[in-house]
């Protein structure tokens, strides 16, 4: 098993972003953090998101298009390294990066600070202009880990446009797939 670093791989402080209308959503890397960001009223950070909130929009993307956006903003944010060997490790799972990693482990990073209930939304129901950054193809291709592409479409498949908790959602996986329940939230 592949342990990760999690000061590399998450944000130092867990924030949910304040949109007009006492919205709040939880901004994912390449599921349209920035321009939900740019909207926000204000910011609540870490252990402060359950005192300020009923429950969090979460903005979910389709595993696979995600994936090879995020790879592709990672390789274009690191000229200097090889790209070949980088997809290598990558394909591998040794490399992560919040541009790419599951939404599902971002989703961990919120429960660490957060206990109630969110709402798994399609990232292209956005009722708002989302920012293009140009992380188009560079001339790499990489295969995503299947788990994670196959645990974040379980996740949106059954959740897109319901209100859960995570206990809800580790439950519906390891009743769905024990293989990936096994891989990918128990970590055996």
């Amino acid at each position: 098993m592949i342990y990760y670093n999690n000061e590399l791989i998450y944000p130092k402080l867990c924030a949910v972003l304040e949109l007009p209308a006492q919205r709040f959503v939880y901004p994912i890397f390449k599921n349209a953090s920035s321009s939900l960001e740019e909207l926000s009223v204000g910011k609540v950070y870490n252990k402060k998101i359950n005192d300020h909130t009923q429950t969090v929009d979460v903005y979910w993307r389709e595993a696979s298009t995600r994936f090879h956006s995020g790879v592709n903003t990672y390789l274009r944010f690191n000229p200097l390294l090889e790209p070949k060997t980088l997809i290598h490790l990558i394909e591998r799972g040794e490399l992560v990066n919040r541009h790419f990693m599951p939404q599902y482990m971002w989703l961990c990073h919120l429960y660490k600070h957060y206990t109630g209930a969110i709402n798994i939304l399609d990232v292209n129901n956005l009722d708002i202009s989302v920012h293009k950054n140009k992380s188009g193809y560079i001339g790499e291709y990489c295969v995503a880990p299947e788990h994670w592409i196959d645990l974040d479409n379980l996740i949106f498949d059954r959740f897109s446009g319901e209100t859960t908790v995570i206990e809800e959602i580790n439950e519906y996986i390891e009743s769905q797939s024990r293989v990936l329940y096994n891989k990918c939230i128990a970590q055996e």
